[in-house]
């Protein structure tokens, strides 16, 4: 079974449209086993909220959307702050220069892949934050960055566009 990690740099384009959004929407239309730390939901809230403070959101979409982060939170496989994910979380700080959050949300998926019964069960990361992708990848994690992989799929449609007529594998359905 694959599990999906989603940082929260990665989550939040479910509910705002940025660079990512189309690759993630078509995961989550996928219907895929998706796991984050109880973080993830106040860290993606408080970029709602903060988005809505700016006035790049008005009050019945910040609501919509948040109502919607709430019904997806209930669906996936909660991460919470355990002892063994903060002591692993610290030692990364220390270890890897990590930001608190970065590094809570690299210990609580490396604490999930520890957890996996199966031989062939799979872990991936979802981030769209360079250093956090890089320190998951340090730590052996397959890394998977939204914003890249709208990116091919834009360069690879540009191809198809100019005679190459490939199919992308990575395009949404």
């Amino acid at each position: 079974m694959i599990f999906y990690y989603l940082d929260a740099s990665a989550w939040v384009k479910r509910y705002y449209w940025e660079r990512g959004t189309r690759w993630v929407q078509n995961l989550f239309a996928q219907n895929p086993t998706i796991a984050c730390a109880s973080l993830g939901l106040i860290e993606v809230t408080a970029t709602l909220a903060r988005k809505r403070k700016a006035r790049d959101i008005d009050l019945l979409s910040f609501q919509q959307k948040v109502q919607e982060l709430e019904e997806d939170w209930r669906h996936f496989i909660q991460m919470q702050l355990t002892t063994e994910t903060m002591d692993l979380a610290r030692d990364l700080a220390r270890n890897m220069a990590l930001r608190g959050a970065d590094a809570v949300h690299l210990a609580a998926a490396l604490v999930l892949q520890r957890r996996f019964a199966e031989v062939e069960d799979r872990l991936i990361f979802v981030a769209a934050d360079r250093e956090l992708k890089e320190a998951a990848q340090a730590s052996g994690l397959a890394v998977i960055d939204p914003e890249e992989q709208e990116r091919q799929t834009v360069s690879q449609a540009g191809a198809g566009e100019q005679g190459a007529n490939e199919a992308s594998p990575n395009a949404p359905e």
